[in-house]
């Protein structure tokens, strides 16, 4: 009599293996909707609302940054006249060095793979490594060194306008001293 319902048990454990788990999925609440990015968001909230929006019209979503002041503090101020949107993926070997610049428009950077030194002149440095997203000083000069051991690439936006230049070449700071010897 077992034998006989073997390809029966046999029949339902392979439509079972081949239809989705029924174990509970995290990832979805219990009305359907999608759980929010938050798992702590107390239900109702701005970020447990701000979570389920962004839910609904993407399927996976990841902040980077969000923000209206640049790593050196500046307030963001974008471009009055012929607005407009550049993007570049900018990749530079181990060592390699940018020229001393400003950005007189808002930019935003998202470094994609490696490692980035960047020195701002009164600032100091900052180190920005794969995954880091943030908005680049506009009226700092500034310089980005690879100080990883493999490519650095960086996604880099930059909100244009006004003249349209995303990188305006400046001098080092304290090139206009006096050199002692």
């Amino acid at each position: 009599m077992l034998l006989s319902r073997l390809p029966l048990s046999l029949c339902i454990a392979l439509f079972l293996a081949g239809t989705p788990s029924l174990a509970a999925d995290k990832s979805v609440t219990p009305g359907g909707k999608p759980a929010p990015s938050q798992p702590h968001a107390k239900p109702g909230s701005k970020a447990a609302q701000d979570a389920e929006a962004a839910d609904k019209a993407y399927r996976k979503v990841q902040e980077v940054f969000s923000g209206d002041t640049t790593v050196a503090g500046e307030k963001v101020a974008f471009p009055q006249t012929n607005p407009s949107v550049k993007a570049l993926v900018v990749t530079m070997l181990p060592g390699e060095e940018t020229e001393w610049h400003q950005h007189h428009a808002p930019m935003f950077a998202y470094l994609l793979e490696g490692e980035i030194t960047v020195i701002y002149e009164e600032l100091g440095k900052k180190i920005y490594r794969a995954g880091d997203g943030f908005l680049e000083a506009m009226d700092v000069t500034h310089r980005g060194v690879n100080t990883g051991e493999g490519p650095a690439r960086v996604l880099s936006v930059y909100m244009l306008g006004d003249d349209g230049v995303p990188v305006v070449e400046e001098d080092a700071p304290g090139a206009e001293m006096e050199k002692v010897e």
